[in-house]
């Protein structure tokens, strides 16, 4: 017959047992209170959830029981430190025949809240020196290639969208007819330069040609492609991170002098300023340790003229002091050094008494290559097309705009949404509502 045991006799280690792990839970539960809580995760270049607000319709709806669970996975202790080394533990699980590894991103758990946040729609702009991550991907990272210590997004583009977004130059070149200069540049994000040739075979190349062939003669088309291929082997993509470095920002801006006219700045005349230690998007991604073994530094070339910048944080009136470069930007913030955020609009006055005006419709690609513009231009307009929620025909006859070119990497140019939205910000004029 089992004899039955009084919970009240247990052994003295399992009273002990018990005794420590209450305690520790106590313990945890105090720290996680008292601990600062962080808003900004530069880490993951994200927002962290805050704690909810109560209301019963949240309640009911299992709103804001989801929220709180956000909030705590947001804001575990040392969470940071066990995402680290749940990626060590991972790395060393199974085998490894190759120096290729393929990542494709988890879908992020939201809560109906901020589900539209990070949904690729409409954000607002990040100010660095409210010490908030200077850029967020510009699109969800479906996958990424590591190679040779480097990680590359997979590129692949649709004929229909270089169509669709040829037809939106040509709706800007019908509306501002010959009284504007267009330019359209397709900026590679690395697939080509640095992904062997039996996992990508040259698809950014395919797209651009076939993009600025479908734009024929309603824009002049920048060769960046092909002048930032011939330096392949120079520091002009990041290990870590989907942006171009400074330098590939500077090619680009030599292929756009080349197609407009100008004589480019010569980098040894431009002041050289370096930030060490910057692991990008792509690492925080992946967390892959070999990519710590190829850490990035952010490189900038600051432009031989002194410049007014103003920033809007709505319409074109009422601007706020600027800087092109954030000099304070520093660890996963440290693309953020090119002009500082992703503003609505910035807007650069030179030195130059040209007359020459340009606009620039830009993704965060642009914010590396914007700033070398003011160089040859008395102003320069800098649009980032996510935000900015003004009418760009009166933008263009309020201060006399000369030139406009589109600046936007290759992903960008396949995506819908920027097609709709550079769309709208045309609000419908006519041909014949624009005149010099």
């Amino acid at each position: 017959m089992p004899v039955s045991r009084d919970p009240v006799s247990l052994p003295w280690f399992h009273k002990l047992h018990v005794s420590i792990f209450s305690l520790l839970l106590i313990i945890t539960g105090i720290v996680f209170f008292l601990a600062p809580k962080q808003k900004i995760s530069a880490d993951e270049k994200r927002k962290l959830t805050p704690f909810p607000s109560f209301t019963y319709s949240k309640l009911f709806n299992s709103q804001y029981t989801d929220s709180i669970d956000l909030f705590y996975s947001d804001n575990f202790i040392c969470r940071n430190q066990l995402i680290s080394l749940a990626s060590q533990w991972k790395k060393m699980r199974g085998f490894h025949t190759s120096e290729i590894k393929y990542y494709t991103a988890a879908p992020e758990k939201q809560s109906k809240t901020n589900a539209n946040e990070n949904s690729g729609g409409q954000q607002q702009p990040l100010n660095l020196a409210a010490d908030l991550p200077s850029d967020m991907p510009y699109e969800s990272i479906k996958s990424i290639i590591i190679a040779n210590k480097r990680a590359v997004q997979m590129f692949g583009g649709l004929k229909s969208a270089a169509e669709n977004y040829a037809g939106l130059i040509n709706l800007y070149k019908q509306t501002f007819k010959d009284t504007m200069k267009l330019y359209c540049m397709a900026a590679p994000v690395g697939s080509d330069l640095f992904l062997p040739a039996k996992i990508n075979k040259l698809k950014e190349r395919e797209f651009i040609e076939y993009f600025y062939n479908k734009i024929g003669n309603n824009a002049t088309c920048v060769l960046a492609y092909d002048e930032i291929r011939k330096h392949k082997d120079e520091y002009v993509q990041f290990n870590t991170d989907h942006h171009w470095t400074g330098l590939g920002a500077y090619y680009a801006y030599v292929a756009f002098c080349k197609a407009a006219g100008f004589s480019p700045v010569p980098l040894e005349k431009m002041t050289r300023k370096v930030i060490p230690n910057f692991l990008g998007t792509l690492y925080y991604q992946t967390r892959a340790e070999e990519l710590k073994e190829n850490i990035d530094s952010v490189v900038y070339h600051k432009i031989p003229y002194e410049t007014q910048v103003s920033y809007f944080k709505t319409g074109y009136t009422n601007g706020y002091k600027g800087s092109l470069y954030a000099e304070m930007a520093s660890g996963g913030n440290s693309y953020g050094v090119f002009l500082g955020s992703d503003y609505p609009l910035m807007r650069v006055i030179s030195p130059n008494k040209n007359g020459r005006k340009i606009l620039v419709f830009k993704d965060s690609y642009g914010n590396a290559f914007s700033p070398y513009l003011a160089s040859h231009y008395q102003e320069v307009f800098i649009v980032d097309y996510r935000h900015f929620n003004a009418n760009i025909c009166e933008l263009v006859r309020t201060y006399g705009i000369t030139d406009i070119i589109f600046a936007h990497n290759v992903y960008v140019y396949n995506s819908g949404y920027t097609i709709s939205r550079e769309k709208e910000l045309l609000n419908g004029f006519k041909q014949n509502n624009i005149k010099k």
